[in-house]
């Protein structure tokens, strides 16, 4: 790799964190990339020497254990190339992640988007249900868990009127405390200057929420031209349309990165317990001053959170979100805990029948 294709990965995210990784490989044989499409496992890759196809090697899928194990966009990965295609063989270890748990029943990981520096939770503030505290606090939490910096937009300022962007404004600042929020309009430019201040360049951030809140529309914005194709919603519930389908990573003319998702319908939480903390403070910070360290705010005598709730200093609602979030976290990890000790027991099974066969063998 020359200066100027060094010079190229830099402008792209490259950094020591990086670059320690992929020197414990042998020189010349791999070469770093970075994900900036990803479409189911047809990956697209910018290098220092431009923009490849790309797909993953036969060891690669031999070795992948999860599916979260997978290159996704803003991943940075080590290939070779073949013809005209580049072969990814390694992703190196990353930096942060936004992760969910898989849709439906299946006890799997789902990561959105990797190595980013700042996750801004995108909502609509024209009605229906484009914005609404508790998916905020939702989304909060896996924010947090990602090892990113969260921030709120509140984007179609110019769709609410005084009193609901107001509202909304107050709701945002309440379940999030100390979280930097901006209201915008992508479609006018209102409040972009504030945001685009907070995408400095050789930055990644991720666009993350539900369908229909302006993602794409605020990438175009930013952007200057149409990068990403839009579409109206239902003018009954002002719900979304799913117009994005591939998660893509864009460079924009400041240096920054930002990179689009689908938008999520479903949002089942993998998270610790340090990320509740975190999306939650204000609740935290009280639990602090309960006469029990080990108090579970759910009728403890002497329990500071039971207090402020009595007097109106926390909100029910809020209460009951945060031991909702709770109790889903700690169960959805001990279905993760259950399915990989199943996991261990069927891998020693395997060992101690190929152990009898090997003796089986040995004896004839």
């Amino acid at each position: 790799m020359n200066e100027q294709e060094h010079q190229e990965l830099i402008s792209w995210g490259w950094n020591r964190f990086f670059e320690q990784q992929y020197l414990q490989y042998p020189e010349g044989y791999l070469s770093p990339s970075r994900v900036v499409r990803d479409t189911r496992h047809l990956y697209t890759l910018r290098s220092g020497s431009g923009e490849a196809a790309a797909r993953v090697s036969g060891a690669f899928r031999y070795t992948a254990v999860r599916p979260s194990d997978y290159p996704v966009v803003g991943d940075w990965v080590l290939c070779r190339q073949e013809a005209q295609t580049w072969i990814i063989e390694q992703v190196l270890k990353r930096s942060s992640q936004f992760s969910r748990k898989a849709p439906g029943s299946r006890t799997e990981e789902q990561v959105s988007a990797a190595n980013i520096d700042i996750t801004a939770l995108v909502f609509g503030l024209n009605g229906g249900r484009n914005f609404t505290p508790g998916s905020l606090e939702r989304y909060l939490t896996l924010a947090w868990e990602s090892g990113s910096e969260p921030i709120i937009v509140l984007n179609k300022a110019d769709l609410a009127d005084a009193q609901m962007r107001s509202s909304a404004l107050q709701q945002a600042v309440n379940s999030a405390p100390g979280v930097r929020i901006f209201s915008i309009s992508a479609s006018t430019g209102e409040g972009l200057s504030e945001l685009e201040a907070v995408l400095r360049p050789g930055t990644t951030a991720a666009l993350l929420g539900p369908s229909g809140v302006g993602k794409s529309t605020l990438i175009n914005t930013l952007a200057g031209r149409t990068l990403q194709k839009t579409a109206a919603q239902r003018t009954s519930d002002q719900k979304g349309k799913h117009t994005t389908t591939a998660r893509e990573l864009f460079k924009l003319p400041s240096g920054a990165m930002i990179i689009d998702t689908p938008g999520l319908k479903e949002l089942q939480l993998i998270a610790g317990e340090e990320s509740t903390a975190a999306a939650f403070s204000d609740i935290e910070e009280l639990a602090q001053h309960c006469r029990y360290d080990d108090c579970s705010h759910e009728g403890e005598p002497g329990c500071a959170v039971q207090a402020a709730l009595a007097c109106g200093e926390l909100e029910q609602r809020r209460y009951e979100q945060y031991l909702d979030i709770r109790k889903e976290i700690r169960y959805v990890q001990r279905r993760f805990d259950e399915q990989s000790a199943r996991k261990e027991r069927e891998r020693w099974k395997q060992i101690a029948k190929r152990q009898k066969e090997l003796n089986k063998l040995r004896k004839r």
